[in-house]
């Protein structure tokens, strides 16, 4: 499987754990998005600043995108991380693909308003407790202008099911890193975890052979 296939079942599995359970009402405290190139194409990699930190018991965050052609619940576009989370001041959260590679994958056209929202959460509970947004919007299938940098409220609040973090030691999330080139992840990372996998099984291999030899 390809890099890119593996981002795209990943950012698929997270979304799917994060909207299992619904939340109830409650409101949260927010504030808006800078977006990073302001004014760009659908193959910009995109980077969105918060107007300030996540508060406390918050330990992550994710991001999700609501427009035409993408999932009604949201599509995520950044999976539960911690990196480069601040909890003083704003801080950069990058799109783990572009909005072209998005669409692709919903096999759909960009057109209009894409609603853009970052979560502060608990990642053991899932508990929302503060949320920025923004919005991009399409005037053809192959440019956006972004706005945003507003304060806002949301009544969506409590367990959203959001993955546990990954324990010390394990490697970091690469949702939250700056895209390449060409809209992907850095596959080091994934290279990484596969060689780890490999790894075992070769160890656990040798390890049947001195068994049966002995």
């Amino acid at each position: 499987m390809r890099p890119r296939d593996l981002v795209r079942a990943a950012l698929a599995g997270t979304a799917a754990l994060l909207l299992a359970t619904p939340a109830p009402a409650g409101a949260v405290p927010g504030g808006g998005l800078t977006f990073f190139p302001s004014n760009s194409i659908d193959t910009a990699s995109i980077k969105a600043r918060t107007s300030g930190g996540c508060p406390e018991p918050a330990d992550s965050y994710y991001a999700m995108v609501k427009g035409h052609g993408f999932p009604k619940e949201g599509q995520t576009v950044v999976t539960p991380t911690a990196a480069g989370m601040s909890r003083d001041e704003p801080f950069d959260v990058y799109f783990a693909q572009t909005m072209k590679d998005f669409a692709a994958d919903n096999k759909t056209t960009l057109t209009g308003r894409y609603d853009v929202a970052v979560y502060c959460v608990d990642s053991f509970l899932g508990t929302r407790y503060a949320q920025f947004t923004g919005s991009l919007t399409f005037s053809s299938p192959t440019r956006y202008k972004a706005s945003g940098n507003k304060t806002t409220t949301t009544n969506a609040i409590g367990p959203i099911n959001a993955p546990p973090a990954a324990p010390v030691g394990a490697a970091p999330s690469p949702a939250a890193a700056p895209v390449g080139n060409d809209g992907g992840l850095p596959i080091g990372w994934i290279v990484a975890g596969v060689a780890a996998v490999l790894l075992a099984l070769e160890g656990g291999r040798r390890l049947g052979r001195r068994s049966t030899n002995s």
